[in-house]
C-alpha cells in the first residue's frame, strides 16, 4: 500500500464512493494504530483481551521502548510489564525494568477514577464554559467582520451603479473597487467557515448532566465483575495518551508520567511490594524492642511481653521462645546478665581452680557444685565459698585423672 503523501494522482470525488473521504483517512488512522510494530509506531493501539490494562500504553523511561506483556502462571493469571530491548539486543546485561501488571493497573485506576470525580468534573465543565464563552466571543468578531464586509461590497456597488457611464476611467476605478470588496469579502467567508470547523467546544445541559451521571456511575461501572478487561482498557485509552514508566535508582518505588489525552501530564509515585525476603525481615522496630526487652528478660519473657504488646511474627502468628533465641543470634543481642553479686561463670571458677571447664561441668551434673541456670541452654552462675574452693583445690591435687591447667 502506497502511502498518501506518495500518491502520484489524486481526484477526489471522481467517482461516488461507499464512504466518505474523511471516513476512509480516519479509518487508515485506526489501521496504522492498531499495528504491532508498524515503522514509526511506538505503541499498539489495540485493546486485546489480556488481564494487563495497560497494554499498549507505557514506554520505558530508560531506553525509550514500549514495555510488552509477558503472562506468567497458569493461564496466564500473572501477568508482568517487561521492558528486555536492550537486553535482546546485546546492549545491556539485565533488563530495563520488569514489574507486576496489578500493581500499576491498581494505580492508574485509581488515578482515573480520582480525575472522573464529579468535583473534577465540575472543574474541567467551569472551564468549558469558559472555552465557549472565549469562542463566542471570537465569533462575534467574525461575524461583525462580514457584516463590515458586507456593507463595503453594497457600499462600492451602489458607487458604482450611480457613476456617469461616459465616464469611463472613474466607472473602472469604482468597478476594480468593487471587485476588491468582493474578494476580500469571499476571503473572510472562506477564514470563518475555516474557524467554524474545527473542534466544537460547546456542551449542551444534557450533555454535562451525562457527564455528571457518568461520574458517579463509573466506579460502579469499572469494578462490576461483568466489566471485562478489554472494555477497561478501551476506557483508558479515551482518557490517556501515553505513560512513561520510570525506576530511579536503589529505591523500591516507580514514577509514572501520565500524559492525559488533553494535553495534561501528572507524576504518579508508585511504592513496589516487597520481596519475600523484606516481608519476612523483622522491621527495625521490633529488633529494637527486643533489644530492650532483653537487658532484664529472658526469652520466654520476651515472647510473653511482645504477645501482650500485640505484636506478631513475619508469618502473622504469636512469638515463641525460638523465634525470640533467632532474633537474639540474627542480630548478635546478647542475653540478660542477671548474674546476682558473689556468683562467678564457669569458666571463671576453672581459671580460679586451673582445670579445664569440662571439669566445672561434672562437677555441677554431679552436685559437687551447686549452679543456677534460669533457662536450658543459659549459662550456669555460681556461688564458690571460700571452703568450698578449699576443698576443690585439695581434692584437684589429691586427684590423679584431673589435669592442672598451666
Amino acid at each position: 500500500m502506497v502511502d498518501m503523501p506518495d500518491w502520484q494522482v489524486c481526484l477526489k470525488d471522481h467517482h461516488e464512493g461507499y464512504i466518505t473521504v474523511e471516513e476512509f483517512m480516519e479509518n487508515g488512522k485506526r489501521l496504522e494504530k492498531n499495528r504491532n510494530g508498524g515503522e514509526g509506531t511506538v505503541l499498539s493501539g489495540a485493546a486485546r483481551e489480556g488481564l494487563a490494562l495497560l497494554q499498549g500504553l507505557l514506554l520505558c523511561g530508560n531506553c525509550g521502548r514500549a514495555l510488552g506483556v509477558r503472562y506468567l502462571g497458569n493461564g496466564g493469571i500473572y501477568p508482568q510489564y517487561l521492558c528486555n530491548w536492550l537486553r535482546r539486543e546485546g546492549l545491556a546485561a539485565k533488563s530495563c525494568m520488569q514489574v507486576r501488571c496489578d500493581v500499576l493497573d491498581a494505580a492508574i485506576s485509581e488515578e482515573v477514577l480520582k480525575a472522573l470525580q464529579p468535583a473534577e468534573l465540575e472543574l474541567a465543565l467551569a472551564a468549558l464554559r469558559e472555552l465557549e464563552a472565549r469562542d463566542e466571543a471570537i465569533l462575534r468578531q467574525w461575524q461583525m467582520r462580514l457584516e463590515r464586509a458586507d456593507y463595503e461590497v453594497a457600499l462600492a456597488e451602489r458607487r458604482y451603479q450611480e457613476v456617469d457611464p461616459s465616464n469611463r476611467l472613474v466607472a473602472g476605478t469604482l468597478e476594480r473597487r468593487w471587485n476588491d470588496a468582493l474578494l476580500q469579502l469571499q476571503e473572510l467567508k472562506k477564514q470563518a467557515a475555516q474557524f467554524q470547523r474545527q473542534e466544537a467546544r460547546v456542551a449542551t445541559p444534557e450533555q454535562k448532566a451525562k457527564v455528571l451521571a457518568l461520574a458517579k456511575d463509573l466506579p460502579r461501572l469499572w469494578h462490576a465483575p461483568t466489566t471485562q478487561a478489554k472494555d477497561r482498557k478501551r476506557m483508558l485509552r479515551l482518557l490517556i495518551k501515553d505513560i512513561t514508566v520510570e525506576k530511579p535508582p536503589e529505591k523500591k518505588q516507580l514514577l509514572l508520567h501520565i500524559r492525559w489525552q488533553g494535553g495534561t501530564c501528572t507524576d504518579l509515585p508508585v511504592q513496589l511490594p516487597p520481596n519475600l525476603p523484606d516481608r519476612i525481615r523483622y522491621p527495625t522496630v521490633l529488633v529494637d524492642r527486643v533489644r530492650e526487652l532483653a537487658q532484664s528478660l529472658r526469652d520466654a519473657q520476651i515472647a510473653d511481653q511482645l504477645n501482650r504488646e500485640g505484636r506478631v511474627s513475619a508469618w502473622g502468628k504469636a512469638f515463641t521462645v525460638h523465634m525470640v533465641k533467632w532474633i537474639r543470634h540474627r542480630h548478635q543481642i546478647p542475653p540478660p546478665k542477671l548474674m546476682l553479686p558473689g556468683e562467678l561463670t564457669v569458666q571463671q571458677v576453672a581459671d580460679r581452680l586451673g582445670v579445664n571447664s569440662s571439669v566445672v561441668y561434672y562437677w555441677i551434673e554431679r552436685g559437687v557444685i551447686l549452679a543456677r541456670q534460669l533457662n536450658s541452654g543459659m549459662p550456669y552462675w555460681i556461688v564458690l565459698s571460700e571452703k568450698d574452693e578449699q576443698t576443690l583445690r585439695e581434692y584437684v591435687r589429691q586427684s590423679d585423672r584431673i589435669r592442672v591447667e598451666s
